[in-house]
């Protein structure tokens, strides 16, 4: 028994199949993530590796060789090249496509970290991330306030950002913008001359007299209390006189001794501006696989309650969102949508003016909703988003429903004028183009 004789022997069974998958496709549609183009992920990962105040030839010869040296060695690599700038490396390595990236980012993981005691002492540890398409901002936030750089830069990273990151399915915070606090101790050269010290063992000396020891535990019946050194600093008058060296025996020579300490900010490396005046951005990235646009809306409306509480508080504290990575999306998805719905239009219309039959525009026409929404439940379970391409893909299967649907009803038509019943004609008609 084929489908057509199915459909007319167990009508009740089919009309419940037909409204299953409706149902399963209008709930598979409302959980399909949204954005602009498909998850694609390409075979190529980078590791970037800072080493502060070295020169490109240094880098080159301490880091990016010896990085490209050992990841060579794994399986599937296809092209290496490799960037060494001021302080900075970039390594990138390409894979084949047929090469598992998951397995492949974690071989370069254990080979990076097999060669990390050749590598400089005083470089950072190597960063090693695969280019994903989508790990780009969704949306950018200006905060300003009347603030000093400091305290702005202190506000945001300790009270604003934590919130952000706490939003579902927000995969990180970054801040843009700004300077930090930073204690600075500034050194007089001839003072370290006279008292025959170094740069170096000084910042070792401060380093280490800054630490919190532990020193040892005392036992008291089934109690364990544990005691430590407290050598970390909460002032600058502490740093000012931390001891760095006894000259002789009883002489100690002080910070205070050598130089001054200052409580600044660390150096200016970028800019923001919004609408040109300082501000802070704060850059939003989702997780992956998450929606955009419930992302970004649940970002938005986080950034409307910190302005209605900051208002209601009296507070100067503004956010405002600079970069909505939503629009773009929405604007695409939207045109697709309207593309189709206008589509599904015509095609009835010119449908109903070459048959002049309503009812048979009407049978034609229903086959366009149940394909339609039961091709959502489909893409749930393939993985698949609702972006541009799965859109026009939907789109263009409309033209072709449609030629399908007018080929059976022409063909069932056809045998009805022959003097066949309804019943035998739908099932002659159908049986003979049903292959195709």
């Amino acid at each position: 028994m084929n489908i057509a004789g199915l459909s007319i022997k167990r009508p009740i069974f089919i009309s419940v199949l037909v409204v299953l998958v409706l149902v399963l496709g209008w709930m598979s549609f409302k959980k399909l993530p949204v954005d602009l183009f498909p998850d694609v992920t390409f075979p190529v990962v980078v590791v970037n590796t800072i080493y502060r105040g070295a020169g490109p030839a240094e880098i080159e010869n301490l880091i990016s060789k010896v990085i490209e040296e050992e990841v060579s060695t794994i399986a599937g690599v296809k092209r290496i090249s490799s960037s060494s700038a001021d302080g900075y490396s970039t390594v990138i390595v390409e894979f084949s496509m047929d090469s598992d990236i998951k397995y492949a980012e974690q071989q370069m993981r254990d080979k990076v970290a097999s060669i990390r005691n050749r590598l400089p002492d005083d470089a950072d540890a190597p960063i090693i991330r695969r280019v994903d398409p989508s790990d780009q901002p969704i949306l950018i936030i200006g905060v300003q306030a009347d603030l000093s750089a400091g305290d702005l830069y202190q506000l945001v990273d300790n009270q604003i950002k934590p919130k952000f990151e706490q939003i579902n399915r927000v995969g990180s915070v970054e801040i843009i913008g700004g300077r930090q606090r930073e204690i600075a101790v500034h050194l007089d050269y001839r003072k370290l001359a006279a008292a025959q010290l170094s740069a170096s063992r000084v910042t070792m000396a401060l380093a280490q007299s800054g630490q919190n020891v532990p020193i040892g535990t005392v036992s008291i019946g089934d109690k364990e209390t544990q005691f430590r050194a407290v050598g970390e600093f909460d002032s600058i008058l502490k740093i000012n006189q931390a001891v760095v060296n006894f000259f002789g025996n009883d002489v100690p020579i002080r910070i205070s001794d050598l130089g001054r300490v200052e409580d600044s900010l660390e150096d200016e490396t970028n800019r923001a501006f919004v609408n040109g005046k300082p501000s802070l951005f704060l850059r939003i990235y989702r997780q992956s696989g998450a929606n955009t646009i419930e992302v970004v809306n649940a970002v938005k409306a986080k950034v409307e309650q910190f302005n209605q509480a900051n208002q209601r508080n009296g507070e100067s504290i503004r956010l405002e969102v600079v970069r909505d990575g939503s629009k773009f999306i929405v604007a695409n998805v939207t045109d697709v949508k309207e593309s189709i719905m206008i589509g599904i239009a015509l095609t009835i219309i010119v449908v109903y003016l070459f048959l002049g039959s309503f009812r048979s525009t009407i049978i034609t026409a229903l086959a366009l909703p149940n394909s339609l929404i039961g091709a959502f439940l489909l893409m749930s379970w393939a993985g698949f988003s609702i972006n541009i391409m799965s859109l026009l893909a939907l789109s263009l299967s409309v033209g072709l429903l449609v030629d399908d649907a007018i080929v059976v009803r022409e063909n069932i038509f056809r045998h009805l004028e022959m003097g066949k019943s309804g019943v035998q004609a739908a099932l002659d008609g159908t049986k003979e183009v049903l292959l195709a």
